[in-house]
């Protein structure tokens, strides 16, 4: 299958809630988030460019790790901007204008696989806008700044939402532009593009595509990739 998606891998954040520099911290087998995740995308015939964005203080470290796995393929390297919303429009700016869909994935999930990677450009392809997520399991509550529940809330009817997220450049382009000109922030930008009436879709992944936030939660992706054969 012929390269079809440019790729914007986020990894400017600041980690304050890990403690420390989550994406360039060596698991036990080695490799750090970043070069994991670019390794995985890498290996997806779909991915043509790879756009990695980082902090200032980070474009160093993160040539050094890039420069032993470009594997033939475009990866560019760029800084940040405060919120995560401006890191992916620096990305976006970057990536080159021949890809017609894009896809936004952060690096601070270390899962990302290349049948992932397919299913939501499928549904990418037929929606123009595809996440990844799963239905919401816990039972969900509206709550107080106080701590005191207002409301239970319906959740057959929730989702949590995940990346990879991929869409129609053209659309992306316009979502992001919007957010610039109105100074709102969102939190993903699948968001972003719902703000400007398009429609995406959510494809299920039943698959670990957990997101590394606390410290336990780096433990627990160690140990799982210790048990995989990673090459």
């Amino acid at each position: 299958m012929n390269a079809s998606i440019g790729t914007i891998l986020v990894a400017a954040g600041q980690s304050k809630r890990m403690g420390f520099d989550k994406i360039f911290k060596p698991f036990a087998n080695g490799l750090c988030p970043l070069e994991i995740c670019l390794h995985r995308i890498l290996s997806s015939p779909l991915v043509g460019q790879i756009v990695v964005v980082v902090s200032k203080e980070n474009l160093e470290r993160a040539m050094e790790k890039i420069s032993t796995l470009c594997h033939g393929k475009d990866i560019k390297i760029v800084e940040g901007g405060k919120e995560r919303q401006d890191s992916v429009y620096q990305g976006l700016l970057a990536l080159d204008s021949l890809w017609e869909y894009v896809m936004v994935h952060d690096s601070a999930r270390p899962f990302i696989s290349e049948g992932l990677i397919s299913v939501v450009f499928q549904a990418a392809r037929e929606m123009g806008a595809a996440v990844c997520g799963k239905p919401c399991s816990d039972t969900l509550k509206e709550v107080d700044m106080d701590g005191k529940i207002l409301k239970t809330l319906d959740r057959s009817k929730i989702w949590t939402v995940q990346t990879p997220q991929i869409f129609k450049r053209s659309l992306l382009e316009k979502a992001c532009m919007a957010l610039q000109n109105q100074g709102d922030i969102v939190t993903d930008d699948a968001s972003a593009v719902e703000r400007i009436g398009g429609t995406v879709k959510v494809v299920f992944y039943k698959g670990n595509n957990m997101k590394m936030t606390l410290q336990e939660d780096w433990e627990i992706a160690n140990l799982l990739l210790q048990k995989e054969k990673f090459n």
